[in-house]
């Protein structure tokens, strides 16, 4: 594996399964809550939740890859962590609107 992503490895790993995790953990609980009726906001939230597990399950599998171009790796490194961004950034949208969602039903 060449030097230049090497070092962004491990702690990427790290922190893509950290969130990842907790992120599901969310996803699992807010899924079982009982709820009156379904919003409009209800469906912002699970799709900002899926596609953030997506993307961060593809960041994962790109930064896990061993078979990514040498020529290219400051690009491809570039490509995963924007990857990586946009899943976290829509769990915490997700996650947002769940809380937002909460706070104005009570």
């Amino acid at each position: 594996m060449d030097e230049n992503i090497q070092n962004y490895r491990q702690p990427m790993v790290t922190a893509i399964g950290i969130i990842l995790g907790f992120v599901l953990g969310f996803t699992g609980k807010w899924a079982t809550e009982p709820v009156a009726e379904t919003q409009i906001t209800d469906y912002i939230v699970i799709l900002g939740l899926l596609l953030s597990i997506v993307l961060m399950i593809t960041a994962l599998f790109r930064i896990l890859n061993n078979n990514f171009p040498t020529d290219t790796v400051a690009l491809y490194y570039r490509k995963t962590l924007m990857i990586f961004i946009t899943g976290l950034s829509l769990a915490f949208i997700g996650i947002i609107v769940s809380i937002f969602q909460t706070i104005l039903s009570n």
